[in-house]
């Protein structure tokens, strides 16, 4: 929730205190409100503030996997998108292109009549298979 903020006013020797009708978030700029909404997820994901004001334009710094930022003038946006690898996706894509490519050589294989073209299709489909089999052995354990 998002608190109003206070404005303290000289008149006539007294002091008055106004409030905004509107809170500090409503008068950001669209852009200011994107860049404060980036980097609050991103603390949210583990980045931490740093003390240290940005060298190039005195903005607000975030470390985030090791690497320091600026919320002021990086684009923070695209470390949001980066997805999160993980081994089975890897694997799996992997499969997926080694089982394709071992159709492709066979294909090929079944059409060239070059026996040195042909014992280089076999080493390559030999290399694919072995590949195939240590991403299986892997996700077995």
């Amino acid at each position: 929730m998002l608190k109003r903020v206070r404005i303290s006013v000289f008149r006539n020797s007294r002091m008055k205190r106004l409030y905004t009708s509107r809170p500090v978030f409503d008068t950001l700029s669209q852009a200011s409100k994107d860049k404060m909404k980036v980097s609050v997820e991103l603390v949210r994901r583990g980045a931490t503030m740093l003390a240290e004001p940005c060298q190039t334009c005195g903005g607000i710094q975030v470390r985030y996997h090791g690497k320091t930022y600026c919320t002021n003038h990086e684009d923070l946006s695209q470390l949001l998108s980066a997805k999160l690898v993980s081994y089975e996706s890897v694997a799996a894509s992997m499969r997926e292109l080694l089982l394709s490519k071992l159709n492709e050589s066979v294909a090929l294989l079944e059409k060239e009549g070059d026996p040195a073209k042909q014992e280089q299709l076999v080493s390559l489909m030999s290399k694919y298979f072995d590949l195939l089999q240590k991403t299986a052995k892997k996700e077995g354990s």
